[in-house]
């Protein structure tokens, strides 16, 4: 497929789970009354327009990058009783937070048609490397890992983290081999020369398919999988155990969904999901102008039996949009860097 056209559709399709975002206010918002000005797809100039009975004016804008949601009042003072800020708390709370969990929610919807129709890889032993206590435990290449200290292992990415979770010297290890489960006692895993837990297996995956009811509670572990390595991810950050290339700003991702789309259906399936779960995620942080910071205003107001002033909310969101703005393009400059390096995982 032509790069341009990878391109397009990148940015067609992370616009897709900005509108998925947008929606999940808009539909939040009709439901609960409010009045919304604007729904847009897109940014820049408009293509398309229309308004509804309601006054909300649907527009098709000129780039595919994004979208919005507007509602009347919702950064100003109440002009009725309409507006946003005019509205309960608890309404405020529910439209804040359905976008991100609509994000949420569609993770999982795309991740149960992804394990459906394609199935998961799941972390399988390659090798066993001879006097170790995998070996001496009887772990053979081939054998797909269930459990470790009677623990599921969903996911390749969490075998070697559970493996030096374990706090005991002994452990176990549940392997599916020839479709037949066994639990395989292993001993002295802890090795003093590294400092660690240490078994003796390399790690590879392999392909499994799955059971709709399977795939149903996969694809929630899935996502639940996405929200702790999101929050460990941040927890290195603000310790400085985390390197530039390790985070992916706005022209990686749009790389990284091109690539798929160049590659296969699934790729593409697989990407929009952790897509998705992240920008869930990371909406839901408590970081002024996004919708996390903006429940926490909300959560405030509860606990004091009013609002903060709007000038000062206002302005606390604006230094965090300039701020948001800020980090956005210097994840573009690191983008850029990383991708003409070819240092970018």
């Amino acid at each position: 497929m032509n790069t341009a056209i990878s391109i397009f559709a990148a940015l067609v399709l992370l616009s897709l789970l900005v509108m998925i975002h947008e929606m999940g206010h808009y539909l939040a918002g009709r439901a609960l009354g409010f009045s919304i000005l604007e729904f847009s797809i897109g940014m820049g100039p408009k293509l398309l327009k229309k308004k509804d009975k309601h006054g909300t004016e649907f527009n098709l804008r000129a780039f595919p990058i994004g979208g919005m949601c507007r509602f009347e009042g919702e950064d100003e003072e109440a002009a009725n009783e309409r507006s946003f800020n005019a509205q309960k708390v608890w309404k405020r709370i529910i439209v804040v937070l359905a976008g991100p969990i609509t994000n949420l929610v569609f993770a999982i919807l795309l991740a149960f048609v992804t394990l459906t129709a394609f199935g998961d890889f799941v972390p399988a032993i390659y090798s066993v490397d001879t006097d170790t206590p995998a070996a001496v435990a009887g772990v053979l290449p081939g054998d797909v890992i269930l459990k470790i200290d009677d623990k599921p292992v969903r996911f390749y990415f969490q075998t070697v983290d559970m493996v030096l979770a374990v706090k005991t010297n002994d452990t176990t290890m549940t392997v599916k081999r020839d479709g037949v489960e066994q639990t395989l006692q292993l001993k002295n895993i802890y090795n003093d020369a590294l400092g660690k837990n240490k078994i003796g297996v390399t790690i590879t995956t392999t392909r499994e398919s799955f059971s709709v009811g399977q795939s149903a509670l996969r694809s929630v572990n899935y996502v639940s999988a996405t929200l702790v390595e999101t929050v460990r991810f941040i927890g290195r950050a603000l310790q400085g155990n985390a390197s530039s290339s390790d985070a992916a700003g706005p022209v990686a991702i749009v790389a990284i969904i091109s690539e798929a789309v160049r590659s296969s259906g699934e790729t593409v399936l697989r990407q929009l999901v952790l897509i998705s779960a992240s920008l869930g995620i990371m909406n839901l942080l408590p970081i002024p102008a996004m919708d996390g910071g903006r429940f926490v205003f909300m959560l405030l107001e509860v606990v004091r039996g009013k609002p903060i002033p709007q000038e000062k909310e206002g302005m606390i969101h604006f230094i965090g949009l300039l701020l948001l703005f800020g980090l956005i393009i210097f994840m573009t400059f690191n983008d850029v860097s990383n991708l003409m390096n070819g240092t970018f995982n």
